[in-house]
């Protein structure tokens, strides 16, 4: 099976199949209903980036397979156009147009996407040439000649002046018309063939392209359009094919003969038959014994003959018979390693049959789950049993997983694994659809819109196993998964609408190459089969197909990538940004839009995009979406890359690098660092010189103070008690005008430290100076105001006094002091202690 599966992936990998008979060509018209500036087109071209150009008689269109740009002269550009009726044009060799506009030829660059202008001699030269394009032009309209065009499979085309299509038909040599809708236009003339082979028209009423199709695979001829369930490869060679809606089995042998239709009496039909039984699932166990699964009749048992007739046995649920089926809705049949035969039941689960080729089987339910689900009731669609001989089922409500080595299936147990909201290693999606296993023993569950997950756990049988998801979120281009098939190390997804082919090796970033076969297919459940011929079948919801590896015609076209507008700040928009590869931008321009395209021309409706910032970053999967948006980006290089798929939705290697620059401001760049780190040592410098000075300040105030304080005590001393011996404490040296300023407050002080009438004016007129002025120099010499300074020198000269037992009146009314209440108040303030406490304890013995 693994043979035919490789032989499978060839057929799909390989895009260089022969012409089928019948050509195909789409005709799509462009004007301005389509985004075209003017119904009137003049011509035709593509430049060497792959943009296609088209001349109107309302200015120049650009056009990248999804919309037009038009580029007209604007006012004050400094470039004398006409008008914008442009007449003709030609591509030069450094890639610029030059345009033939009301007798005036002017250059289009293509880089910026502005006008300018030409030297005469230029001019004179090309209007030569398009006076002669133009006579050819007129010779070949006046002979009646029709359009001729051999697209790249060899088949020969044929356009006439007022339409109508033909094809040279390769077998009988004659032209044949081909359907085509030309919307009434005139004058057509061919003008360009582009690099995909596609063929361009000018006319009257437009443009037209002509695209040219071969299809890839070969429709299956049925009676009916109807679903094709399952396709099934006997030991004999032969295929089988069923269909859900008209319930028939159709037999082919090796060689591709159909050999009839298989009825309900075993026998095979040469004319169309219905079974009577939509048989959803088709296996042949090792006894070659065959079985069909049928959903609503339940199982079928095939024996064929000697004379090649089928003995049929019919087997259903039975009311009361708890050895029948459980239900008869019956989707997938497999073999363990001890002969026992396990079917999957829509409705009620798995059935085991211990004894599949007696007379009578015994159909045993196995019911016993772990976690059963909320309406009892468990669909299974699928079942794969591995070489350990571990069973895993695909239900509508999760993954069954059992250990079916016990002989006795009632023993065994299935545990239940889910969809778990709060681990995201967890199943995807509940509803699982199938279950394979490549070569390296790799299990890998299809889900319903899930994607693909694949087991990682070691222990099938853990009470919890962890998943890799591959879905849209990792960039598979659908989370629909109905089958899937294995291909070495890679595998092969079968989609709705396309296959997919999945490289589970790659772990840092996950790549994946889809096929759409060029048309609107659908396919059904039915797991791909490959054919002896070599031929890969594959099921569809109206029919089935085969592709032949020499038939396939898949387009392998690389289309380039285009960048089409960058918008800077959603302001500054640049449309002639395609050429370049580094963009710079300035401090005050961190954010930026940048639209691009794959410039694909035959079919651009099934690509996708992605792009990522750096190149080991992961790719970002944006879909069908062709724009990228940055903001708030940190100054710095950056390497943007954008990718996208061809037609046909493979990823290919058009890979496109822009180099952005994100230049700093002045205050991001290094020298502004060291300017922080600059400003930052000096601020911390001049904190701590700030809190040293202060210091220091506070330490020679202080010691200035008590010095001038000594000074006043030891002059009491000398007037109050006997003359002592103390010496005053030196004091910091100041400024001689400061010296002088204090020793007349020292004298005033002295003078009246004993008055209680003493006020600060009377001091400020005796040391020369005003209120503020007396009050801001004791501050800043001292650290205290004079009233303070005074209050201090009493409380000292008390102290002594004190000491030498004076009474506490006469020490009061001494010191200034007009009320000995309110003296023993202050000096407890200061003191700690009464005057009296004071006496008692420090008055000399």
């Amino acid at each position: 099976m693994r043979n035919y599966l490789a032989m499978l992936l060839l057929v799909l990998m390989n895009w260089c199949g022969s012409m089928l008979a019948q050509p195909q060509c789409t005709v799509t018209h462009y004007d301005e209903f389509s985004g075209l500036a003017q119904w009137w087109v003049t011509q035709i071209l593509q430049d060497k980036q792959g943009m296609i150009w088209i001349s109107t008689w309302n200015g120049l269109n650009r056009f990248d397979g999804y919309e037009f740009e038009c580029f007209k002269s604007q006012a004050g550009d400094g470039v004398d156009v006409p008008s914008d009726r442009i007449m003709d044009m030609m591509l030069m060799d450094d890639g610029s147009l030059r345009c033939y506009v009301e007798g005036r030829i002017l250059g289009f660059s293509t880089k910026t996407c502005k006008y300018f202008e030409i030297s005469e001699t230029e001019e004179r030269q090309l209007k030569k040439k398009f006076a002669t394009a133009h006579q050819r032009e007129m010779a070949f309209e006046s002979k009646g000649l029709p359009n001729y065009y051999k697209d790249v499979y060899g088949t020969e085309w044929t356009i006439g002046q007022q339409g109508g299509l033909k094809y040279k038909d390769q077998a009988t040599g004659q032209y044949k018309d081909y359907p085509a809708d030309w919307h009434g236009a005139d004058r057509i003339r061919f003008c360009l063939a582009d690099k995909e082979g596609n063929a361009w028209f000018t006319s009257s009423y437009g443009a037209f392209k002509l695209s040219f199709h071969k299809q890839p695979y070969q429709k299956l001829e049925q009676v009916k359009p109807v679903q094709v369930r399952y396709s099934f490869l006997d030991k004999k060679q032969r295929y089988w094919i069923t269909t859900r809606d008209d319930a028939t089995i159709r037999l082919f042998d090796r060689k591709n003969r159909e050999l009839g239709y298989l009825g309900a009496d075993g026998r095979l039909h040469a004319g169309y038959t219905s079974f009577g039984s939509p048989v959803y699932h088709i296996f042949q166990d090792s006894k070659g014994t065959i079985w069909l699964c049928s959903k609503p009749y339940g199982l079928f048992r095939l024996r064929e003959t000697a004379d090649g007739v089928f003995n049929v046995e019919h087997f259903v649920h039975q009311d009361g018979n708890s050895h029948s089926l459980s239900n008869n809705e019956l989707y997938y049949a497999t073999e363990d390693n001890q002969g026992r035969l396990w079917i999957a039941n829509f409705r009620t689960g798995i059935d085991c049959v211990v004894n599949p080729q007696a007379a009578h089987p015994e159909f045993i339910h196995v019911n016993k789950i772990d976690r059963p689900t909320t309406d009892g009731q468990t669909r299974s669609r699928q079942l794969h049993i591995t070489r350990q001989n571990i069973l895993l089922a695909a239900t509508t409500t999760g993954l069954l997983v059992a250990d079916i080595s016990p002989k006795d299936p009632r023993q065994i147990v299935f545990k239940r694994h889910t969809k778990d909201i709060h681990r995201g290693n967890s199943l995807s999606n509940n509803a699982t659809m199938f279950i394979t296993e490549d070569s390296k023993q790799r299990i890998f569950v299809c889900t319903e819109s899930g994607g693909v997950n694949q087991i990682l756990s070691d222990n099938l049988l853990a009470p919890q196993l962890e998943f890799r998801h591959f879905n849209t979120s990792t960039g598979l281009p659908s989370d629909v998964a109905l089958s899937a098939v294995s291909y070495h190390n890679q595998l092969l997804v079968v989609s709705n609408n396309q296959l997919i082919l999945l490289n589970p090796d790659v772990t840092e970033k996950t790549d994946y190459k889809s096929f759409f076969l060029n048309e609107k297919l659908r396919f059904s459940d039915a797991v791909p089969l490959m054919l002896p011929d070599g031929r890969g079948l594959f099921g569809l919801q109206n029919g089935a197909f085969t592709i032949r590896k020499e038939d396939v015609g898949g387009n392998r076209y690389i289309p380039p990538m285009a960048l089409t507008a960058l918008i800077i700040e959603n302001k500054h928009k640049m449309r002639g940004v395609n050429t370049i590869d580094t963009l710079t931008l300035e401090p005050s321009q961190r954010s930026f839009q940048l639209r691009f395209a794959a410039l694909e021309y035959s079919d651009a409706s099934q690509i996708s995009y992605a792009f990522r910032m750096g190149e080991h970053a992961s790719w970002n999967h944006i879909g069908k979406d062709r724009s990228a948006t940055f903001l708030d980006l940190k100054p710095g290089t950056y390497q943007l890359q954008i990718r996208s798929t061809n037609c046909n939705g493979l990823w290919v290697d058009n890979i496109r690098t822009l180099t952005v620059i994100v230049k700093p401001t002045f205050w991001e760049t290094r020298w502004a660092q060291l300017l922080y780190a600059l400003l930052l040592v000096m601020f911390v410098w001049g904190v701590l010189y700030l809190r040293h000075y202060i210091i220091r300040m506070n330490r020679r105030q202080k010691e200035l103070h008590e010095a001038y304080l000594a000074l006043l005590n030891n002059k009491a001393e000398k007037t109050v008690s006997t003359p002592s011996d103390a010496s005053v404490p030196s004091k910091p040296q100041i400024k001689p005008e400061d010296e002088a300023f204090m020793q007349r407050a020292i004298q005033f002080i002295e003078e009246h430290l004993g008055d209680a009438d003493i006020n600060i004016g009377d001091m400020a007129d005796a040391t020369a100076t005003s209120r503020s002025g007396l009050n801001r120099k004791m501050k800043s010499l001292l650290g205290v105001t004079p009233l303070d300074f005074i209050r201090e020198a009493r409380i000292r000269k008390a102290c002594q006094m004190l000491k030498d037992g004076a009474s506490v009146n006469d020490v009061a009314y001494s010191c200034g002091f007009s009320d000995p209440k309110y003296f023993g108040k202050c000096f407890k303030a200061d003191m700690g202690m009464t005057p009296k406490e004071y006496k008692v304890e420090y008055s000399v013995k």
